[in-house]
């Protein structure tokens, strides 16, 4: 019996539903396994590796160098996009292989295919140990994706998404793997309590707002998260960003209604009817589209319908670079206004205040991470926007991002809080010295001097600069009327505030609350 023990970093793949795929369509099944089949060894001998078993839709393959496996992973996952495609997953790890008759066996392995388990098709999953040995390599980004307990490893274990252009970066909460059981007891409980509060607040919004909105404004639109059709299904972040960037344009519009982020967000990935939708909201007119986003083209398909009858009143389709996306969401804006008639005084025009797309870029995928609100989550987000900053140290958008994002971590005790609070307010006050008409600076000194200072004057004239650029916009009413007014007794202004508020933002609850 031969045995003998190696450190490497470790690359296990599986072919995603293959068994499936076999049963209904044999011939492509054999077209993909033969490419799959080829494409691996092809790269794994280009970066001097070892492909020692195959698990029939699988494989385990090693590499003495980590450099090498993850930019083999790489080379794999993007000729196998090619077709027929292969609906690949990877996980790598580093760790000592112990070799028995030719079998690879040991820990490392059993964590590397523990890690794999996670994916879906087109993802390179990684373990920490791997990320802290490419994290510096420029060529390479990556996303964490939060602790797991894999079942029979000893501690949660951090894993991360490789976040190259075509990779598919998975949601959390639609991952599954070989995960440790959870208390079922504790889930139910959680569970009960969840339904308890969604309850509470559905009666509460229906009460205090549905009930009495059945007649929506004809000067009303909501703005629904465009859909990602980019061909790997790994644009979200930017179709939000696109969504977001509409809905503050046309907030700017004096005449026109429009609702809160929190609320129109509510129905992404959701086929619910529009009249049902509008219903909600108190809105006569919704916003819709797709984005379709390969390397710096993209494609952009919006249409505005009225939604009591379902009528299309625009609809159009936009090819163009990425380096024209700020005009062209100008253009958008401009034509919504055109077909609800409202008297436009003055074009929007983006509230981006760097011209550059890699900046905007990478503020998009910052608040991609910051809405996920978790400890992992929001430090990837303060990344993003560091990075913007690097490049571009006069946008005042990514400091009021890096304020925002710094300030949560605080609260949270994600880091220490003082320092985090302290960090926060110069980021904020650098917004402000950039662009004194931005006025995401202004709400967050406006919290700091609430919250840590209990400077309510000086709270209350920073939040009303913010409100005088951002009239309509209800998260800076919400900190005016439901933070500093409640919390110094002024009740009528702050009952008038969050009326205001909750009718801008109709399905957010704590609005209502």
């Amino acid at each position: 019996m031969s045995q003998s023990r190696q450190l490497a970093a470790i690359m296990f793949t599986d072919i995603v539903g293959y068994t499936a795929m076999m049963q209904a369509n044999e011939e492509k099944a054999v077209a993909v396994i033969k490419h799959y089949n080829t494409t691996l060894e092809k790269y794994v001998s280009q970066f001097k590796g070892q492909v020692i078993n195959y698990y029939g839709d699988g494989s385990l393959c090693i590499f003495s160098s980590v450099t090498d496996a993850v930019n083999c992973s790489l080379e794999v996952q993007k000729e196998l996009r090619t077709e027929p495609v292969v609906p690949l997953r990877i996980g790598l790890h580093i760790g000592e292989v112990f070799f028995e008759n030719e079998k690879a066996l040991g820990d490392g392995v059993n964590v590397a295919s523990r890690v794999q388990s996670l994916g879906q098709e087109n993802t390179i999953l990684i373990s920490e140990e791997v990320h802290n040995k490419i994290k510096n390599n420029v060529s390479i980004t990556s996303a964490s994706l939060g602790h797991f307990e894999f079942k029979n490893v000893g501690k949660p274990m951090e894993v991360f998404a490789l976040t190259n252009e075509g990779l598919f970066v998975p949601q959390r909460k639609k991952m599954e793997g070989k995960l440790k059981k959870k208390n079922v007891q504790k889930r139910n409980i959680i569970a009960v309590l969840s339904l308890i509060i969604i309850v509470v607040a559905a009666f509460f919004i229906y009460k205090n707002f549905l009930a009495k909105n059945d007649s929506a404004s004809d000067k009303s639109i909501a703005v629904l998260p465009f859909v990602d059709m980019s061909a790997g299904k790994d644009q979200e972040y930017f179709s939000d960003g696109l969504s977001e960037e509409l809905l503050n344009l046309l907030a700017k519009i004096p005449e026109l209604k429009v609702i809160g982020r929190t609320s129109s967000f509510s129905f992404k990935g959701k086929n619910e009817d529009l009249r049902s939708i509008s219903q909600k909201l108190g809105v006569a007119h919704i916003l819709e589209g797709s984005v379709r986003k390969d390397g710096n083209k993209i494609r952009v398909t919006a249409q505005l319908i009225r939604a009591t009858d379902g009528t299309h009143l625009w609809s159009d389709t936009y090819d163009r670079d990425l380096d024209s996306l700020f005009k062209l969401q100008d253009e958008i804006a401009i034509a919504v206004v055109k077909q609800l008639k409202l008297k436009l005084l003055t074009a929007p025009s983006s509230a981006t205040t760097s011209a550059n797309i890699e900046v905007h870029n990478l503020i998009l995928q910052g608040n991609y991470f910051f809405d996920k609100l978790d400890k992992e989550n929001v430090a990837r987000a303060v990344d993003f926007y560091s990075q913007a900053i690097a490049i571009d140290s006069t946008d005042a958008r990514a400091w009021g991002k890096l304020a925002n994002a710094i300030s949560r971590q605080a609260w949270q005790n994600y880091i220490e809080r003082i320092e985090g609070r302290e960090k926060a307010r110069r980021a904020a006050m650098k917004a402000i010295e950039l662009n004194k008409n931005l006025a995401i600076g202004y709400v967050e000194l406006g919290d700091l001097k609430r919250n840590q200072d209990f400077d309510w004057k000086g709270a209350e004239e920073t939040y009303q600069k913010a409100l005088s650029l951002e009239p309509e916009n209800p998260d800076i009413l919400y900190s005016i009327g439901g933070g500093l007014y409640f919390a110094t007794g002024r009740w009528k202004e702050s009952i008038k505030l969050m009326k205001k508020c909750s009718e801008l933002d109709p399905l957010r609850p704590i609005s209502h609350l």
